[in-house]
C-alpha cells in the first residue's frame, strides 16, 4: 500500500470514528468518549414506551425509534422538526440540542444531530442523507453541561 492510500485510509477511518461520535455536519468541534454505547441491533417487535424515571440507556431505543418514526412520516423533516418530535415524545424540550440541517453555504447537511440531556447522560442521535438510518448512542454529559459542541448547536428550550 502506498503512502497516499494509507493517508487516505487513515483520514477515512478518523472521519468515520468522529462521525460515529455525532459530529455536526457543518462543524468539526465535537469530542466524545470511548465509553459510548450504541443502539442495540436487535429491536423489540412492539413499539417502545418512554420511561421517564429510567436511565438514559433504557430510553435509547425509544429515542431512536421516535426519530425513525418522524423521518418515516416526513423524510424531508429538518433537525428542528425532529427535535420537536423528540420533545413531543416526552423528553424535556429545554434539554434538547440539535445541529442545523443546512450548511453555512445553504446546502443540505450530510448528517445532523439531535441530542437530549436525560438522567445525567446524553442520548445522541445522528441521521441524514450521507448515512444509513438513525444512529443513536448514550454518552456522558460534556463539561459544558450539554450534549453537543460547536457554534452551530441549537436548543429547543
Amino acid at each position: 500500500m502506498n503512502t497516499r492510500m494509507l493517508s487516505a485510509g487513515l483520514a477515512l477511518a478518523s472521519a468515520l470514528m468522529f462521525s460515529a461520535c455525532v459530529a455536526p455536519a457543518s462543524s468539526g468541534d465535537v469530542t466524545s468518549t470511548p465509553s459510548a454505547s450504541a443502539t442495540a441491533t436487535k429491536k423489540p417487535s412492539k413499539p417502545p414506551v418512554f420511561l421517564p424515571d429510567a436511565v438514559a440507556k433504557a430510553n435509547l431505543y425509544y429515542f431512536s425509534w421516535t426519530i425513525e418514526q418522524a423521518l418515516a412520516a416526513d423524510p424531508a423533516a429538518d433537525s428542528f422538526a425532529i427535535a420537536q418530535k423528540v420533545a413531543e415524545a416526552g423528553f424535556d424540550p429545554a434539554a434538547i440540542q440539535f445541529t442545523f440541517s443546512r450548511t453555512a453555504a445553504g446546502l443540505a447537511a450530510d448528517s445532523v444531530d439531535v441530542a437530549v440531556n436525560f438522567a445525567g447522560e446524553c442520548i445522541v442521535g445522528q441521521f441524514g442523507p450521507a448515512i444509513s438510518g438513525v444512529h443513536a448512542v448514550v454518552m456522558p454529559v460534556l463539561a459544558s453541561g450539554g450534549c453537543l459542541l460547536g457554534t452551530e448547536v441549537q436548543t429547543l428550550g
